[in-house]
């Protein structure tokens, strides 16, 4: 029987749409491990911190020209003089149609002192997004930290797990054989299932690490993480941090926003200076004089000039309001750089400490801790040594080594700490 066009049709839609899926469900499959470079770079492409930052600087560099201008002109019509008993345009000499302009002009350089102050605070927030950006970058690196201390932690334990079962089945072995006690298989699967209890805890931190890491890398949270902690430089020495934390952009930005305060203190000193306008209009009249003659057009010029005379709750009182603010943005910076300088102290004397540990660990610890692990195995067999040697050796190995791995990841931490001080941002 023949094969109808349109089952051949159908027949093709089907499996384009199975291809369609299956490339879909190995979608992530494929995906490489989520290293940290690649959660960082993830992160600062789609950080909508930095681009409010940047429309707020945008937006404040679009009004510091605007600010430097000078008010509209106003345009001003009316009738002048017109008599109330007729109320005629040509009854008298002095009645006017009556078009004009007004024009203010601000006290002394108040437009500009206003235009710079507004752009100080433009470079503010300019130099805020770089703050943003390491402050952003520290966080995840906090977070990928935290993440791959978890994941590890459970392939470690998984493999502890996996000795047990095997310890079970043979104290089982032997239990059958008469070989063994009772107790032995007992204390085994007590062990056995504390640690599968600590895998289950364990699963539960994997999890809220993955969540918060998803805030900055959004579904790159899911993949599997990097198998090696990043490689970073030691850091600079602490005398050395210090003296750069002096340039650190928190302290930028506040330098941008002390120049602010300070041109808004020069603008407020500008308004007891008279500000003045000027009014020019010009009047049309109608009609004719006695001699039949077309009665003439006027021009009236006005300035009218502001008389600050009575500036001691005014004036005055705007001029303090406005140094007092600049003397607390200064303490603002002030207690920056403090908080910042005992911050950069404490975390680079835990980089310290937690690098003589990690020393340890790696060359003694860890070490002694597989080796006893592997000698009470040994003496069990040979009988010389009891099941409760065993265990305590192993759980000993398996702290050791979850220790070791959380001075790693610490170390990380207060290496990704001191990069923020150092207003690293690559």
């Amino acid at each position: 029987m023949p094969i109808s066009l349109k089952r051949i049709e159908k027949g093709i839609f089907y499996v384009f749409l199975l291809l369609q899926l299956i490339c879909f469900s190995n979608l992530y499959a494929n995906e490489p491990n989520l290293s940290l470079e690649k959660a960082e770079e993830i992160a600062v492409k789609n950080a909508p911190e930095i681009q409010r930052l940047y429309a707020q600087a945008q937006s404040l560099a679009e009004k510091s020209v605007a600010e430097g201008q000078l008010p509209d002109p106003k345009l001003v019509t009316g009738l002048v003089n017109v008599p109330t008993n007729t109320f005629s345009f040509t009854q008298d000499d002095m009645t006017m149609i009556s078009f004009g302009l007004q024009q203010a002009f601000p006290p002394g350089k108040s437009l500009a002192f206003k235009s710079q102050q507004t752009k100080a605070l433009s470079d503010a927030q300019l130099r805020k997004i770089e703050e943003q950006k390491i402050n952003l970058l520290r966080s995840v690196r906090q977070a990928w930290l935290e993440l791959y201390y978890w994941v590890h932690a459970i392939q470690v334990m998984k493999g502890n797990e996996k000795l047990y079962k095997e310890l079970l089945q043979a104290t089982e072995i032997q239990y059958s054989a008469n070989k063994g006690t009772q107790s032995d298989v007992l204390q085994v699967q007590l062990e056995l299932s504390r640690l599968q209890d600590q895998i289950v805890q364990a699963t539960q931190q994997e999890k809220i690490a993955r969540a918060q890491l998803k805030r900055w890398v959004g579904d790159r949270a899911e993949c599997n993480i990097a198998s090696s902690l990043p490689h970073w430089p030691a850091p600079l020495s602490l005398e050395i941090l210090q003296k750069i934390l002096e340039k650190h952009p928190v302290l930028k930005a506040d330098a941008a926003s002390i120049d602010a305060a300070r041109l808004d203190v020069a603008w407020a000193r500008e308004q007891c200076k008279p500000g003045w306008m000027l009014d020019v209009s010009y009047g049309i009249r109608q009609g004719h004089m006695t001699d039949g003659a077309e009665r003439s057009d006027m021009v009236t010029a006005n300035a009218t000039i502001d008389l600050p005379l009575f500036t001691k709750n005014r004036q005055n009182r705007q001029v303090k309001s406005s140094a007092y603010q600049l003397e607390a943005t200064q303490y603002d910076r002030h207690v920056h750089y403090k908080d910042l300088l005992e911050d950069l102290n404490v975390r680079y004397a835990t980089w310290e400490s937690l690098s003589q540990r990690e020393v340890l660990y790696e060359g003694q610890l860890t070490v002694q801790a597989k080796q006893n692990a592997k000698a009470a195995l040994l003496s069990y067999q040979s009988a010389s040594a009891d099941l409760t040697t065993v265990l305590r050796a192993y759980s000993n190995e398996l702290t050791i080594y979850l220790e070791e791995l959380q001075i790693k990841m610490e170390r990380a931490k207060a290496r990704a700490a001191l990069l923020y001080y150092a207003g690293v941002s690559e």
